[in-house]
């Protein structure tokens, strides 16, 4: 049975426990917002965050602009066609999706003094082998442990409505300026949908993910032969432009961390195929069907050592995953708990072998959270962050009945920390001064937002986040010092 753990200051003693106290009295007022995108010609969205490990003033900011603006809105190209994926049933999409290729665009912001300021550059689209590769999303940031970041996002060719995407592929460019010109991309052979990258900050190994079958939508070329196999899959690299066979991972654990050379994800089985996974309930060997599954490769995914955690699997199925730099072996799991009123984050320090907690997360266990994200530092602190539907007494989350809709309802962002690798949590700090308006009603409104950016560095923390208090939904950042977030007394 689940114990809730109080909150509390890790273990120090003396004069130490005594400078720490004092810093955290004295710690310096909450950093302001910064609208990092600030341009109403895009819906702004899905932001991450990386930090330059060879210059932590040096951040990157990955986000999307999504053309389905309230301005676009009122004319012919944002009216929907049906349009067919190939998948049994039409969806309706905006018609410029089809006719302009900057109606969706990946971008970077970057900045040299740690979040203060940002400016805007172009991350080229199109490989130099695959021409009609012209449509972007999804995009995901890292940085490796020269300081180079790598950006991955997905590079379609929409098609037609009547024929659509009838070829694709997860496109990776890099940057060794810290942000200011990024390289024609190439792809690294995994298949269109939800694309992370992630970077080995030891060994200095890249990796990037995604979900779907092998096949046209995963090289680029329309006469490829489609695979049979639902997979999230991975492939590695040293440099960003070589990339080794994709892999199998065995389940959608979208989430993925890596650290010493073993890359990690974990995820809950499923009994019944769908458009992420085959069915892989047979990968709790014996333990109660569907279980959450950790898993570590230490050859780039060519195999893997999986356990079973010891966890109710009551959760929706949002995993969080972190690879530790400080500790070999060190992770931490977050399930997304209670009606996702919680996160029950757990920690191996053996690699998925054992494992301990939980430490029960959240600011407000009757309310929602979503997009979440967790990390930890190259020293060893874990950060986690999320956004909490700000419902009223009463309230239910309403349907999910069109395109990008999502709920329409006021949310607000968090972020907590621990020093002690997730025994122990801070109390969270809100990151957004006041709420987020609720999302637009109808088709699409919550489009190209699917994730939030967290990074921790140093002594900082920092936020990323999507946000309708302006003229169009416009991504958010915040940076906090670590000595902000206060602990609770030990008991």
């Amino acid at each position: 049975m689940a114990i809730r753990r109080a909150l509390a200051l890790p273990a120090l003693a003396g004069a130490a426990a005594a400078a720490f106290a004092a810093a955290l009295a004295h710690a310096a007022s909450p950093g302001t917002e910064v609208n990092v995108t600030n341009d109403p010609r895009y819906r702004w969205g899905e932001s991450q965050i990386a930090v330059n490990p060879r210059n932590p003033d040096n951040l990157v900011f990955a986000t999307v602009g999504v053309g389905f603006t309230k301005a676009c809105q009122q004319g012919p190209g944002c009216q929907t066609v049906p349009v067919d994926f190939g998948v049994g049933m039409p969806f309706p999409q905006p018609k410029a999706m089809f006719t302009d290729p900057d109606f969706n665009r990946v971008y970077a912001f970057t900045s040299f003094d740690r979040g203060r300021t940002w400016k805007r550059y172009d991350i080229p689209p199109t490989p130099r082998d695959h021409p009609d590769l012209t449509g972007t999303g999804d995009p995901y940031v890292t940085a490796g442990k020269d300081g180079t970041f790598y950006f991955s996002f997905d590079d379609n060719n929409w098609g037609t409505p009547e024929k659509a995407l009838p070829n694709a592929g997860v496109a990776v460019s890099k940057s060794t300026d810290g942000g200011r010109t990024w390289s024609v991309p190439v792809l690294g052979g995994t298949p269109v949908d939800g694309p992370r990258i992630t970077a080995d900050l030891v060994t200095g190994t890249v990796y990037v993910s995604s979900s779907g079958s092998l096949g046209p939508t995963s090289t680029g070329d329309k006469a490829t032969p489609r695979g049979t196999l639902q997979s999230r899959w991975v492939a590695a690299s040293r440099d960003g432009v070589q990339w080794s066979k994709p892999q199998p991972m065995g389940g959608f654990g979208a989430n993925m961390s890596a650290a010493h050379g073993l890359l990690a994800s974990a995820f809950k089985t499923t009994g019944q195929r769908s458009m992420f996974d085959s069915p892989n309930n047979d990968l709790c060997a014996g333990a109660p069907a569907p279980c959450t599954i950790f898993q570590t490769s230490p050859d780039q995914g060519a195999t893997w050592s999986r356990h079973v955690m010891p966890v109710p699997n009551t959760h929706t199925g949002f995993v969080l995953v972190a690879a530790d730099p400080s500790r070999k072996g060190h992770f931490a799991v977050g399930l997304s708990m209670n009606d996702d009123g919680e996160f029950h984050v757990y920690q191996t320090r053996d690699a998925g072998a054992t494992w301990t907690g939980p430490a029960i997360v959240t600011e407000d266990a009757s309310k929602p959270h979503f997009h979440g994200n967790m990390a930890y530092s190259r020293q060893g602190v874990l950060g986690i962050m999320w956004r909490t539907r700000q419902l009223q007494p009463g309230q239910k989350l309403p349907p999910q009945r069109l395109p990008g809709m999502g709920p329409a309802v006021p949310y607000s962002v968090w972020a907590a920390v621990s020093r002690d690798g997730g025994a122990t949590f801070s109390e969270p700090l809100r990151a957004s001064s006041v709420d987020s308006p609720a999302p637009q009603s109808g088709p699409f409104a919550g489009s190209g937002d699917d994730f939030s950016g967290l990074a921790v560095e140093g002594r900082n923390v920092y936020v990323g986040w999507a946000d309708w208090r302006v003229a169009e939904r416009d991504n958010f950042f915040r940076a906090f010092k670590l000595s902000e977030f206060r602990f609770k007394a030990k008991r």
